[in-house]
């Protein structure tokens, strides 16, 4: 597992500033760039990896340390801080902690701020050591990466999107291995939601279950983390997974949406996710980025410039509200994830949106339709789903179960209405509102609260209707 220290600091390092830090590390350590010098390693004479240092990224708003971090981290800090993270390989000798630690106090002693670094909560043992030639990658196996963090909180950090882009196109899935007591940030948990990856959580006894479901999992030499085959199928889900109550006590409700727009000069992208996140979260987003900390304060002429210089690929980024702003009326914490993918016809947005109420806090679920009719009134929605979930107000992701998410409401745009003629759309089993023109509406199915026993049998019935079998298949 690696070993993170990490310096928020008060000014910016030079140069010369950081040589010396690296000396004071160790200065028999040889310096390697890499990703064009955005990384710094340090390695032994065998080639070894020994730590590595990420270039000092300044922050948009102090407050995202606190929500990575700890509470009040960013107390004494400036308004824009600089993240400089450290990470030692997972190695016997030399102490790669003590080498991390050396090189950020070293900054803050020189530039101010403050030196942070998790407490620790794994036990190492022979099944979590270990290091590779990635700063974030403990164990290499034919079918997996392996990364093991032991922070209060995971978060989507650029090791770990590096990681998942180079082992990714070996054909390698991803799994990481937490204590039972860590959490996932919104945008990490989404990763992990991949197929190819898995959350492996290590409980106090040394045992492990899957993250999101609760089964038991077990090593397996030359693969990695695997369904235990020896768990009794009758037990169910691990203990730990199901103790709920202390841990999962808000909601969530979750925004999935498409929008197609035309490609053109003067198009600009994010404009959706603005119009989700001042109607559901009471604020414009605050931050974005490809990783966490979200650095940049969120502008979607920035966004919709590397989308563009990214173009034909698709590009994917994060983004959240300031975590200040939750303590405002009517603002609540929200977070989601923008893809930006070509089409034959244009350029496609990808949102998955999602906003926090605390416990006893009700969604506000009758600003849904208004919100549709705010759709219907740009060209291009294809579909929106809502769902609502039980979840921490926070929108963080603990090794617990929340059950499952229940449908509240679909809205259909044009395209699929017009699949399916707009009056044998609006006679579906569940009862259809449109907005916007009658030759290209938008429909918006409104299935219930989202807590109704037959939420799921409503939403599978409106999908039949509007998804009729093909009469080839019917014959």
């Amino acid at each position: 597992m690696s070993r993170d220290v990490i310096a928020l600091l008060a000014e910016s390092p030079s140069r010369r500033s950081l040589l010396d830090a690296m000396v004071a590390a160790d200065p028999d350590l040889r310096i390697r760039l890499v990703a064009e010098g955005t990384v710094v390693e340090l390695r032994d004479d065998s080639g070894q990896l020994v730590l590595a240092v990420q270039s000092a990224q300044r922050m948009a708003v102090a407050t995202e340390a606190d929500r990575l971090l700890e509470d009040g981290v960013s107390e004494e800090l400036p308004a824009q801080p600089l993240w400089v993270e450290a990470r030692g390989a997972d190695l016997v000798t030399p102490d790669t902690a003590e080498l991390a630690r050396r090189f950020v106090g070293h900054l803050v002693d020189q530039h101010g701020g403050v030196v942070w670094e998790p407490p620790s909560r794994l036990e190492r043992d022979d099944s979590l050591v270990g290091a590779t030639d990635h700063p974030a990658v403990s164990a290499l196996t034919a079918k997996n990466a392996v990364l093991v963090q032991d922070r209060p909180v995971v978060s989507l950090s650029s090791w770990t999107v590096d990681a998942l882009a180079r082992y990714g196109r070996e054909g390698l899935g991803i799994q990481l291995v937490t204590p039972s007591t860590s959490v996932l940030t919104h945008a990490l948990r989404s990763l992990l939601g991949n197929p190819n990856a898995t959350w492996a959580v290590r409980t106090a006894d040394g045992h492990h279950y899957d993250g999101f479901n609760g089964l038991p999992l077990t090593w397996q030499d030359g693969v990695g983390y695997v369904p235990d085959p020896n768990a009794v199928t009758e037990d169910g889900p691990h203990p730990d997974f199901r103790a709920r109550e202390e841990h999962v006590t808000g909601t969530q409700l979750h925004v999935d949406l498409q929008m197609d727009h035309p490609a053109s000069d003067g198009l600009e992208l994010g404009g959706v996710v603005e119009l989700l996140a001042e109607r559901l979260g009471g604020a414009r987003p605050s931050v974005w980025g490809v990783s966490e900390p979200l650095t940049r304060e969120w502008d979607a002429a920035a966004v919709t410039a590397m989308a563009r210089n990214r173009a034909p690929s698709e590009t994917t980024l994060v983004f959240g509200g300031q975590p200040g702003d939750s303590d405002d009326e009517g603002v609540r914490p929200f977070a989601g994830q923008l893809r930006v993918a070509r089409t034959e016809s244009g350029v496609r947005e990808y949102v998955r949106f999602t906003v926090g109420y605390q416990e006893g806090e009700e969604p506000d679920l009758d600003a849904l339709r208004p919100l549709v009719r705010a759709l219907s009134d740009r060209d291009g929605l294809r579909s929106m789903t809502v769902r609502r979930a039980h979840g921490r107000a926070d929108l963080l992701q603990p090794p617990r179960w929340a059950g499952v998410p229940v449908p509240v409401g679909l809205a259909v745009g044009a395209e699929g209405i017009t699949a399916v003629g707009r009056e044998n759309a609006l006679a579906g089993p569940v009862k259809g509102r449109s907005f916007g023109p009658p030759m290209t509406p938008v429909i918006w199915y409104r299935i219930g609260d989202g807590v109704e026993p037959d939420s799921w049998e409503r939403f599978q019935a409106l999908m039949r209707h509007l998804r009729p079998v093909s009469r080839d298949r019917r014959s």
